[in-house]
């Protein structure tokens, strides 16, 4: 099984208005890292997107913060790049579709009607990434 973990910030954001504008109309559950205050979340946006580009989805195990699998490389800048286990600054289009590609279920339009309310997991400090060899 899989969750969503999604890096924002607390400050000013347009693209994190932009992600609660369509959470609020499209209610799910995910994990919630802020990378204003969370050092090992900042450094891992960072290091996937070359800057604290956000939001950043995740999918992620169950019980994990890391991808499933490893994101495709970037070519350019990550804004609205579907990398295969990671989405970054993304488009209400392109975050439905991550989300339905990824088994991800949300309510409202195009969604599951059954989920009415979000579910929003405020997570501690993340942990550091193990390093793959």
């Amino acid at each position: 099984m899989t969750r969503l973990v999604v890096y924002g910030r607390s400050g000013y954001c347009p693209d994190m208005m932009r992600w609660d504008r369509w959470v609020r109309e499209h209610p799910l559950a995910y994990v919630l890292f802020d990378i204003d205050v969370d050092t090992d979340a900042r450094a891992f946006v960072v290091r996937h997107t070359g800057h604290r580009s956000v939001p950043t989805l995740v999918i992620a195990p169950d019980d994990g913060f890391d991808p499933i699998e490893d994101p495709a490389p970037l070519k350019r800048s990550a804004r609205d790049i579907d990398r295969g286990s990671m989405l970054t600054e993304p488009s209400a289009p392109t975050i439905e579709a991550f989300l339905h590609r990824n088994g991800i279920a949300f309510g409202g339009a195009g969604g599951d009607p059954s989920i009415v309310a979000p579910n929003i997991e405020r997570a501690g400090q993340h942990r550091a990434p193990i390093e793959r060899a």
